[in-house]
């Protein structure tokens, strides 16, 4: 330490810094490295100071309109990475079609599907829940959805004005091919905000679909009574197209020149006019509308405990009789709907 001085200049007659000076401030940066390196890793990421990112925020925009960037490649693997334990091994992107004055229904969404990831975990990283709607034109709305897209992150804003069946459907389908990099996910799906998905089942019948060339949904029709003769197609409460699909879609001139019509039959209609989609999952009957005091038939139906969509849930009534049946409450304790003594 003497010689150290020496060589610095420090220690002699009228010097600021004396030997116990240097120690702490050896002894300081040494708790610092310890500190940022050893304690907590995670939070020092050059990559992001350099970037201009802060450390822990999320990996996407929430707003996609316009959206202008290049998807990424594919990040070459040399080796297979598998699964943790109870994940599907499968990634998909649900997109709940909605209007943006609808708060309440996505509160009540982002509940039921919060309460479902959190009893599953596995499945917080395969299944990514996002509302989508075009865009926000009323002044009430673009700043109450700001504060939802501020504090939630997942509501995707297309470049179009709202509809059902004048090409959302489309837009949503051409946005996420451009949005998201080649990998990111297995499966796109569009569904109804009057859909209710149990995300287990869901993801369990992913996981054992092709991952090309793949269309999974309720086939319509399912018999020769109901909207028959339309050719096949999956009903609009919710199907899946492989991201292969996602991808032609949004590069094909078949869908881009014909995209307004019943939104669930075009879908339907641009595959196969193209001859796409040879692999077909048909999610009867574990898929279907609700059957309140309607007579029952093939896409109309009660409750099974299989269940993987159930559709038609058009008021609050229908969503507590249907969360009521799948236990959606089960963990709530007993006491817990009372005033405290």
């Amino acid at each position: 330490m003497p010689s150290l001085y020496k060589q610095l200049g420090l220690g002699a007659a009228g010097s600021p810094v004396n030997a116990s000076h240097l120690l702490m401030l050896v002894l300081g940066a040494g708790f610092l490295a310890f500190t940022v390196f050893v304690v907590h890793p995670n939070d020092f990421r050059l990559q992001s100071f350099f970037s201009g990112a802060c450390p822990g925020s999320p990996p996407h925009d929430p707003v996609l309109a316009p959206v202008n960037a290049t998807p990424k490649a594919k990040a070459a693997t040399t080796t297979p990475v598998k699964a943790p334990d109870g994940h599907p091994g499968v990634r998909v992107l649900i997109g709940i079609q909605t209007m943006p004055g609808k708060y309440e229904r996505r509160h009540l969404l982002r509940t039921v599907y919060a309460l479902q990831l959190q009893e599953h975990p596995a499945l917080a990283g395969a299944v990514d829940v996002r509302f989508v709607f075009c865009n926000v034109t009323s002044a009430v709305d673009a700043v109450l959805v700001a504060l939802e897209i501020m504090r939630y992150g997942d509501v995707i804003v297309l470049d179009c004005a709202e509809n059902m069946d004048g090409g959302k459907t489309y837009d949503f389908f051409a946005t996420a091919a451009r949005a998201f990099p080649d990998g990111a996910y297995d499966y796109v799906m569009k569904a109804d905000d009057d859909t209710y998905l149990r995300l287990p089942a869901l993801a369990a019948w992913m996981a054992g679909a092709a991952r090309e060339d793949a269309y999974l949904g309720l086939q319509m029709p399912c018999d020769r009574e109901n909207f028959y003769p339309f050719p096949p197609f999956m009903s609009g409460m919710g199907y899946a197209l492989s991201w292969d699909l996602v991808r032609w879609v949004a590069s094909s001139e078949v869908s881009r020149r014909d995209r307004v019509g019943p939104e669930d039959m075009w879908t339907g209609r641009w595959l196969n006019v193209a001859g796409k989609a040879k692999n077909r999952y048909d999610g009867a009957p574990r898929m279907y509308n609700y059957l309140g005091s309607s007579p029952a038939n093939c896409f109309r139906r009660g409750f099974r405990p299989d269940t993987i969509a159930v559709h038609m849930l058009k008021d609050a009534g229908r969503w507590a009789e249907t969360l009521a049946y799948f236990n959606a409450t089960a963990a709530l304790p007993p006491s817990a709907l009372y005033h405290l003594p």
